[in-house]
């Protein structure tokens, strides 16, 4: 676990390393976790871009 406390890991690391079987440092429940959590900061910068992107262009992108 103690990779998992010092750094972020990122989707496709976990990924690799479960489909290798390498996973050391966290159980398959913390990796959905950081999973899940890095999915909502996607989210959240998509939301950002898009207001960006109103604010830029004058519209909101259901309008286009």
């Amino acid at each position: 676990m103690q990779r998992l406390e010092q750094e972020q890991v990122n989707a496709n690391e976990i990924a690799d390393k479960l489909e290798q079987g390498h996973w050391e440092g966290g159980t398959r429940e913390q990796a959905a976790t950081m999973l899940r959590q890095q999915q909502a900061e996607i989210e959240a910068l998509k939301a950002e871009l898009r207001l960006i992107d109103e604010l830029v262009t004058g519209k909101a992108q259901n309008e286009q």
